[in-house]
């Protein structure tokens, strides 16, 4: 796994250097919890930290993962960060519910008006809660998709990631939590949603990752 977060973190700067636009899909080896960049606690074993926000995550063979670096000035890279991820679920969307998922996008709006207990699990867990544009599954509103970015010298790395099974570590008695609170946090994870379950065979054969990203309109 950390092979794969360095390779992100390495498009993102051949990307600001060359203007180049770098997209590709992964699925780690090896099971390991996984940081948000932001992240502050003491978990009792190894854990690797990313760049990019939110909170732990099992990472591990159920663990698709998809990385899209744009380049500085690219029309997709806008000063909304939160709004900069509707292309991309968009295209998300559109795969998987042609696989046979049921989807909707967490609208801006909606993410703002979370109970603050819904947003800071999140925090400390990225499928316990729900962000702007990530997709959650029609009618039961279960969370499939998770969404993160960063940025670089006006380069941007958005990140997706989704379970295809479900996660093999259990995140909740990695954060040394309160063990009401651990317990709280289990039972949101729960009930997240996995590629198996709404969009069988996504994981083994998901779209060309740059033909998910919109050509430019072109010039005059």
């Amino acid at each position: 796994m950390a092979e794969l977060l360095a390779r992100a973190d390495a498009w993102l700067e051949q990307t600001r250097v060359d203007g180049e636009l770098r997209a590709g899909w992964s699925r780690p080896s090896d099971s390991v919890l996984v940081l948000g960049s932001a992240q502050r606690v003491t978990v009792p074993g190894a854990a690797l930290r990313r760049s990019t926000g939110g909170g732990a995550v099992s990472c591990d063979d159920h663990y698709l993962m998809l990385d899209v670096v744009l380049p500085r000035g690219h029309p997709l890279v806008i000063d909304d960060v939160g709004q900069s991820y509707r292309w991309l679920a968009r295209a998300l969307q559109a795969a998987l519910e042609a696989r046979g998922a049921s989807l909707r996008a967490v609208t801006p709006r909606e993410a703002a008006r979370l109970p603050v207990s819904e947003r800071a699990a999140a925090r400390l867990a990225c499928f316990a809660g729900t962000g702007s544009y990530e997709l959650v599954t029609r009618p039961d509103g279960r969370k499939l998709l998770g969404l993160a970015q960063r940025r670089r010298g006006g380069a941007a790395l958005l990140q997706a990631a989704a379970y295809v099974a479900r996660p093999r570590l259990d995140v909740p008695a990695w954060l040394g939590l309160p063990r009401d609170q651990e317990e709280r946090l289990r039972e949101r994870l729960a009930r997240i949603a996995t590629l198996d379950e709404v969009a069988p065979g996504f994981a083994d054969a998901p779209p060309a990752a740059e033909g998910l990203v919109p050509s430019p309109p072109a010039g005059p």
